[in-house]
This record gives C-alpha cells, sequence and structure tokens, in this order.
C-alpha cells in the first residue's frame, strides 16, 4: 500500500510546475508520524526518490520528525514541495490562448490523488473492502486499482513547452476536467470538449454507480481518464501529434477553443455528447 505513495505526493508538485511552463528541480519532503517504523518509512522514501527520477528533480533533503503525542497508532503525516524555473518567455497563460486552437486530453494512469473522500464514502457505504476484487476485472484488487501512482507529465510535455508548441495546460486534479480546464482559458473565450473523443476507463464508471453520482458530477470531480489536457494553435497540431505518438503518449483530441459570445455557466451542457467549458 505504500509502495508508491511518495510517487503521488511528487507528481502533484511536478505536474503543478509543468502546468506553468516549468521544469522541476529540486523536492524537499516532510514524514512526521508516532514512530518512525524503518520498513514503512524506506518504502515511503524509495517512492519519493522513484517520482523525483521520473519527473528529472532531485531529492535534496526533508523532515522527519517522532511525535507520539500527536499520532496513533500507524497514522502519519506526508508532505512535500517542489521548486522549479522556466524562461519567462515559456510560461504558459490563458492569455497565450486563442479562438480555434485545439484540445488535446493526455491520458491518466487511474483516479490520480483526487475524489477520495467520496471513493472511501462509497466504498464504506456499500460494504466493499480494498482487498475485494473488482467487478470488472477479476484479476485485479479495489485497492490495487484505486492506488494506481499518479501519472508524472514532465519528460512527455516539457519538450513542446520549450519548442513553444503549448499554450496552456490544465493539470486535472481536484475539481474534474470542468474546474481546472476552467482556469486554463480565458473568460472571453470557451472549451468544447466532444465527449465521443475519448473512452471513460471502467474504474470510473464503477465509482459512478458506487456513489450514485451524476455525469456532470464526475467531470466536476475525477479526472474521468484525463490526466492533462493540452491547449495548442491548430498550426502545431501535427508537430505535437508526431512529439506524442513518438513517444508511445497516449492521447485523444479533445475538442477545440470557441468564441465565447454569451454568458455561460461554468459548467453547461450543450448538447448531447458536447460540454461546453469557458
Amino acid at each position: 500500500m505504500l509502495d508508491y505513495l511518495g510517487i503521488d505526493l511528487v507528481a502533484m508538485c511536478v505536474n503543478d510546475i509543468l502546468a506553468n511552463g516549468g521544469e522541476p528541480l529540486f523536492f524537499l519532503d516532510y514524514f512526521s508520524s508516532s514512530k518512525i517504523s524503518s520498513g514503512d518509512f524506506l518504502k515511503i522514501i524509495k517512492s519519493i526518490n522513484d517520482g523525483c527520477k521520473q519527473s528529472g528533480c532531485s531529492l535534496i533533503g526533508g523532515e522527519t520528525a517522532e511525535m507520539p503525542g500527536m499520532y496513533r497508532g500507524n497514522d502519519f503525516d506526508l508532505a512535500g514541495f517542489a521548486v522549479g524555473v522556466v524562461e519567462r518567455n515559456q510560461l504558459l497563460s490563458v492569455n497565450n490562448v486563442k479562438n480555434d486552437d485545439i484540445l488535446i486530453g493526455i491520458k491518466s494512469s487511474g483516479v490520480h490523488s483526487n475524489g477520495f473522500s467520496l471513493i472511501r464514502k462509497a466504498l464504506k457505504k456499500n460494504q466493499i473492502m480494498v482487498d475485494s476484487k473488482l467487478p470488472f476485472n477479476s484479476s485485479k484488487t479495489v485497492g490495487g486499482e484505486l492506488l494506481i501512482p499518479t501519472k508524472i507529465y514532465v519528460n512527455e510535455l516539457l519538450p513542446l513547452i520549450k519548442k513553444n508548441l503549448i499554450n496552456s495546460i490544465a493539470h486535472i486534479t481536484g475539481g474534474g476536467i470542468f474546474e481546472n480546464l476552467s482556469r486554463a482559458i480565458p473568460n472571453n473565450l470557451k472549451g468544447i470538449i466532444k465527449t465521443k473523443s475519448f473512452t471513460i476507463p471502467k474504474i470510473f464508471h464503477w465509482l459512478k454507480k458506487l456513489a450514485n453520482i451524476s455525469p456532470q458530477e464526475m467531470l466536476g470531480t475525477f479526472n474521468c481518464g484525463i490526466g492533462v489536457v493540452i491547449i495548442i494553435k491548430k498550426v502545431n497540431y501535427k508537430m505535437v501529434f508526431n512529439h506524442l505518438k513518438k513517444n508511445k503518449v497516449e492521447f485523444c483530441l479533445l475538442g477545440k477553443i470557441e468564441n465565447n459570445s454569451k454568458k455561460l455557466s461554468k459548467v453547461e451542457i450543450r448538447k448531447f455528447g458536447e460540454w461546453v467549458i469557458n
């Protein structure tokens, strides 16, 4: 259960740096518990180091504390932060986004690190244990599927940023596709996503059924299979497409940017198969 935890910790930091056009330089961690268990602690530190290797940054230090009066049993706190750098002319901004730009969705590895309060509640309500077999894949457990580490996108997307081929990036974390993509688009424009252009993984359909929530709430809570959305100029599509294909990046053409001539709500279903995000 702890083998990949540090990758999630690093990913949340370095993917956000990437969304601003930056390159991660170094990472520091913080670990605190009632008593340091060398076995568990080493698993976590190793996973943090693995995340740093994946993102090309250095783990340069951190803080470790035993605080028996603050924690019970095996409870612990884990935190961290990363520092990155970006050339001023390569900073990504919503102001770079223009009418007729293209939205490309880069696939997620799974649920990533969001929506787990809802997930835990749904599992508890339905009396499902983490070691239960998945109903749609009996070779996997619920816990194994939910704990697939967050994908780190630095190596895949940083070369495109450095070539000025990306206008804006939405890292799909808390708030799902709707909230995060809306922050990557200026107020005078809107993003049109054609939902038929990508297949939502089975884990999200299963969670939707367990939690009994609407499609809109799903897209406002989970990544639903899309970990990052990049916004590019139409003229750059071939170069971006070739780079992603060459590096075996799983992606899909999500939609495009249009002028926002009317006052729309943050999320609106325009017609079957399409969502409007502004």
